[in-house]
């Protein structure tokens, strides 16, 4: 039997009809909307939550907790909620909210992009001149197959050359053999009739776990025409790499599923920049790719399994070359794609890009890398050598695992000071949530205010009596556990209090713990002490919205080092962009990939160490 879905999101109405016994979210993911599961589905976050019209058995005890107050407005999760009748179900879809740092640093670089044109005019064939089309053509372009190896480019080994040649005929003679030339390298992906060397496009995309940005760009001029982003579609298998792989793993279909998302997303958004900027997809030859290994593995087919468990193996870490056919990417057909280098499986493309973008490959002094994300990626080094680490810190900073956590979006409260409570909101709107610049700032005032001691706890009601009242009158409980009021529930969307729990700053320190243990690890192995650093580079969405007192004050960075921080935004994405406009930083990259010494945490004493030290508040 099937039933009447009727979906209400973002001022939309969507109906769909769907058989009995299915569940909510697949439900809603076959219609390609949304939600925020960090847990994977399995029923653990609470944060899927969806408000119901309809006649249905009310929500478990289970579900009544997670939800909270929410379970008496109608709320139930979708991951919990099997159909039964036909119910309208009113939806947030994030994919419209997202508050997406896209701005980063880029290096201005001389101009050799991945991807050039040249216009040729050749002499027609004659009774004097018989040679084969393809031979006439490579004569012309300064190639040959006896000279150059492979002049026809196969990125794939699926028959870019044979596709090349199957029209060479017909554009030849439709052009009088007036043709432009498109070379990747020293190879030659296509051939087209007439003049249309101006019209020469590329992309860079930054692949996180999170979020995608994509930046396109006049090749001929190396001018950023048009940047977008979108939530990771692939977020409704789970906010980590690890939930996603085990979805993967499931089966071929649940495999090719999670390629096949991510593909779709990065189409969607193409098709956005070129619309936008008034050309055609047609004319992008070149894409260049960057994010975290597991990320990239999705996009190429490969098996991340090895990823997920020790001694952590993936298919590979070099460059890797594809035509846009084989990748499933709406570019030119014979476009030129190219997946940069990771180091390790988790030391990705991205941290490759953010060391291009910070430049510290480069400088004679040491510096120190930082990218927070559902993992905290750390660089340490300079010119005479780079170390990295990746400490499992988790996506509590993101949201997950926090109580009223979520992620930059519309509707999350992203700063927070005090006295007297104050706090911004992405978009302008009532609270919803908060993020996690905001949960810093909150663990920050509430330690400098004294309702949080060194060792994380919420003070007691005994100790809270000398607090002033402003102060004392906030504590409260929230799930059984002891908490304290951000935002009151007047002035909330849902008419429920924003609290932060005893439990939501036991994650925060955990994650901070990590970050720090990191850091300092890199700092010990390499033999030097915080005064040898000369500059601290955050990277990443996050890195870009705390406030460095903040992060210094709860011990995420070190305090030693606050006055030497510099945020440089989505620095893979500005890595990506370096590397499509120029091949020569499309080699560093490679070298830096080989340059990096990966520093195994695991298996670390001193991280060990470092992490327990770093558990207190100073």
């Amino acid at each position: 039997m099937e039933y009447r879905i009727e979906v209400h999101t973002n001022g939309d109405v969507h109906t769909i009809m769907a058989a009995s016994g299915t569940n909510l979210l697949d439900v809603l993911k076959d219609m390609g909307i949304l939600l925020y599961t960090p847990c994977g589905g399995k029923g653990t976050c609470g944060k899927c939550s969806v408000r119901v019209d309809s006649d249905i058995a009310g929500p478990s005890e289970e579900e009544r907790r997670l939800l909270g107050v929410k379970a008496a407005n109608g709320f139930r999760l979708a991951c919990r909620l099997n159909i039964d009748s036909d119910m309208r179900v009113y939806v947030d879809d994030l994919r419209e909210q997202a508050s997406i740092i896209t701005a980063g640093t880029r290096k201005r670089v001389v101009l050799d992009p991945l991807v050039r044109k040249r216009f040729v005019e050749l002499s027609p064939p004659s009774l004097e001149d018989q040679r084969p089309d393809l031979e006439r053509v490579l004569a012309v372009a300064g190639m040959s197959g006896t000279d150059n190896g492979t002049a026809i480019m196969d990125l794939a080994g699926r028959g870019v050359g044979t596709r090349l040649l199957k029209g060479l005929p017909d554009v030849l003679r439709r052009s009088g053999y007036r043709i432009t030339l498109v070379e990747a390298g020293n190879n030659l992906i296509s051939v087209e009739a007439e003049d249309t060397t101006p019209a020469l496009y590329g992309t860079a995309l930054d692949i996180g776990t999170t979020t995608v940005a994509a930046y396109l760009y006049d090749l001929s001029s190396g001018e950023l025409l048009n940047v977008r982003s979108m939530m990771n579609p692939q977020r409704k298998f789970g906010a980590d790499v690890i939930s996603r792989i085990d979805y993967a793993k499931k089966s071929q279909q649940a495999a090719d599923e999670m390629r096949k998302i991510i593909a779709e997303g990065i189409n969607d958004l193409i098709k956005q920049l070129a619309d936008e900027a008034g050309i055609d997809q047609g004319d992008i030859y070149a894409a260049v790719f960057s994010g975290n290994t597991t990320m990239l593995h999705f996009l190429a087919g490969f098996d991340a399994s090895g990823i997920a468990v020790s001694p952590f193996i993936p298919v590979t870490c070099r460059a890797v070359h594809m035509s846009a056919a084989e990748l499933g990417i709406t570019v030119n057909d014979n476009g030129y794609c190219l997946i940069l280098p990771c180091v390790s499986a988790y030391i990705g493309a991205d941290t490759v890009s953010a060391v291009i973008a910070s430049g510290m490959h480069d400088s004679s002094g040491i510096s120190l890398l930082v990218d927070i994300g559902t993992n905290g990626e750390i660089v340490l080094g300079g010119r005479d050598g780079l170390m990295a680490c990746s400490t499992a810190a988790g996506p509590a900073f993101e949201g997950a695992n926090i109580r009223f956590g979520m992620g930059g979006v519309t509707g999350a409260v992203d700063s927070f000071t005090l006295p007297g409570f104050k706090y911004t909101v992405i978009g302008g709107t009532a609270a919803k949530g908060i993020c996690g610049s905001g949960t810093v700032d909150a663990i920050a005032a509430l330690l400098d205010a004294g309702a949080i001691d060194e060792t994380g706890a919420l003070a007691e009601n005994s100790g809270a009596a000398g607090l002033p009242y402003e102060i004392r009158s906030r504590f409260t409980e929230t799930d059984g556990m002891k908490s304290f009021v951000l935002v009151p529930a007047q002035e909330t969307v849902g008419d429920e209090p924003i609290t932060i729990t005893q439990k939501d700053i036991r994650e925060i320190q955990n994650a901070k713990a990590a970050v720090a243990a990191g850091i300092e690890t890199l700092i010990s192995t390499a033999g030097i002490s915080y005064g040898d650093i000369e500059k601290v580079y955050l990277a990443g969405g996050f890195g870009s919205t705390i406030h460095i007192q903040s992060a210094a004050r709860i011990g995420l960075l070190p305090r030693q080092l606050a006055d030497r921080v510099e945020a440089i935004g989505n620095a893979s994405g500005s890595g990506a962009s370096e590397c499509l406009l120029s091949r020569k930083v499309q080699v560093i990259a490679e070298e830096i990939a080989g340059r990096i010494r990966y520093i195994e945490l695991s298996a670390s004493r001193i991280f060990t160490e470092k992490y327990v030290e770093n558990m207190l508040f100073g």
